[in-house]
């Protein structure tokens, strides 16, 4: 045994002919003791208790079923012998007392093999759960030490995630409508993603308008990429599934993965329509920061560099990054009305009397799949814009519903919306409406602008 914790025998064991050789040698023993303490009934068939069956008893205690059965059949042994050589006291046979013996022997075996079976398996199962409490150590060690570099590295940053992503849509904003974004924001976005995910040799690669091929020609890089080779497996798995792929770490560890691909992984920039932009390709990276949630990290970030670079100019306008959420997931749910008959639910909610309560009260009432937009109106009022997407016209009727109830429980029974100084205006986003009359309703009944909220 490895650990004296788990070792449960009693005292050492012997194994093999040792064992063989110490059944006989006990048994004997139990035999010469009665020939030697009480030689006119040495078995002590006919005394009072028959102290040489302790023999079997103990070795199938210490060996199991085949020792004990094997003692036991050695005393049963010993009474034909002392029948042969008619000893007072044995000519005549006592079935019980040879019954009795053997029994004891493969009882008390079988009953010792049953638990050593269980306590082995007991033992497998704690070896494996401390197999599993040393692998997660080790990667709780190696995440610690990543966790450090990341944040040593990060805290001499002087910019946030958030902050980095801002100041790419402001660079956005700043070009003209006609201009390549791509190519313009080509070093900003690969200095973004060496930032976070700590990238030695890296290059960011154009796209064909087919998404087939990768152009030779990097938009920019990091350190010397040298030529990227358009039959790269890497490459072209990208492509093909056109998500995150990477070379596995045993094939780097073991020098193999340069038959696959002179690259480790490969990041595409994909919106979230599913449009492949460019894709960058990853030479070198140091090893804390080739992991599953570096390589996500930046996935990410892709995935919303994708989106500013293909966001919809008018969109791209609004001064606020609420209102440019609020207006994509709008013309989101406008799409899923033309094309898939998808309906959605509008409301503004106009509060004609300040109610500084009653604003947070319908903040909080806001869903998963909602989203909120306050904004003040052309009329100096608060107004609070609330999209359901994918909510019908009977779901829109129960939100307004629960909204009651909701003032009901904090102001009372006999409240409600209008008594609150709130305007209700819905508009349902369903087959057969238009965009003329959205905009209706957002620029002349709810006393909006295109600054606000852009359809």
């Amino acid at each position: 045994m490895n650990s004296p914790h788990m070792d449960y025998s009693l005292a050492p064991r012997a194994s093999g002919p040792v064992s063989w050789l110490e059944t006989l040698l006990v048994t004997g023993l139990a035999i010469g003791l009665g020939f030697w303490l009480t030689p006119e009934d040495p078995l002590q068939m006919h005394g009072s208790f028959p102290w040489p069956v302790l023999a079997p008893l103990l070795l199938g205690v210490r060996y199991g079923f085949v020792r004990g059965l094997f003692s036991a059949a050695l005393l049963v042994a010993a009474v034909f012998v002392l029948r042969y050589w008619e000893r007072e006291g044995y000519t005549e046979l006592q079935p019980s007392f040879i019954v009795g013996v053997l029994v004891c022997g493969m009882l008390v075996g079988e009953v010792r093999d049953l638990w050593v079976r269980r306590l082995e398996r007991l033992q497998m199962a704690n070896e494996y759960r401390q197999y599993r409490l040393d692998e997660f150590t080790r990667a709780h060690q190696i995440l610690r030490v990543s966790h450090d570099l990341l944040e040593q590295r990060v805290a001499g940053s002087d910019q946030s995630l958030r902050s980095s992503l801002l100041g790419l849509r402001e660079k956005l904003r700043g070009m003209p409508v006609e201009g390549d974004a791509l190519s313009e924001l080509a070093e900003p976005i690969v200095a973004m993603l060496g930032q976070y995910g700590a990238l030695r040799v890296a290059g960011l690669y154009r796209v064909d308008e087919a998404e087939k091929n990768v152009l030779h020609q990097p938009l920019a890089q990091i350190g010397v990429m040298g030529p990227l080779g358009t039959d790269d497996g890497l490459i072209k798995l990208c492509l093909q599934r056109g998500e995150l792929v990477s070379v596995r770490q045993e094939l780097i560890d073991s020098g193999n993965a340069a038959q696959f691909s002179s690259l480790q992984a490969c990041i595409p920039l994909i919106d979230a329509e599913g449009r492949l932009l460019a894709i960058l390709a990853v030479r070198q990276m140091p090893f804390f920061a080739f992991q599953d949630r570096t390589l996500s990290l930046l996935s990410l970030l892709a995935g919303h560099i994708a989106d500013l670079l293909r966001r919809d100019p008018q969109v791209l306008q609004l001064p606020s990054a609420d209102a440019q959420q609020f207006t994509l997931q709008l013309k989101r749910s406008l799409v899923d009305v033309e094309q898939h008959q998808l309906p959605a639910g509008l409301f503004a909610f106009e509060m004609t009397r300040t109610n500084d309560e009653l604003a947070r009260l319908m903040e909080r009432s806001q869903r998963g799949l909602d989203l909120h937009l306050p904004v003040n109106n052309a009329r100096d009022h608060r107004l609070l814009l609330v999209l359901l997407p994918l909510t019908s016209p009977e779901g829109a009727e129960g939100y307004l519903a629960r909204i009651g109830l909701l003032l009901h429980e904090h102001f009372g029974h006999d409240c409600d919306l209008a008594s609150l100084g709130v305007r209700v205006m819905s508009f349902n986003l369903e087959p057969g409406c238009d965009r003329n009359g959205l905009r209706n309703f957002l620029y002349n009944e709810c006393g909006l602008n295109d600054q606000q909220v852009a359809v």
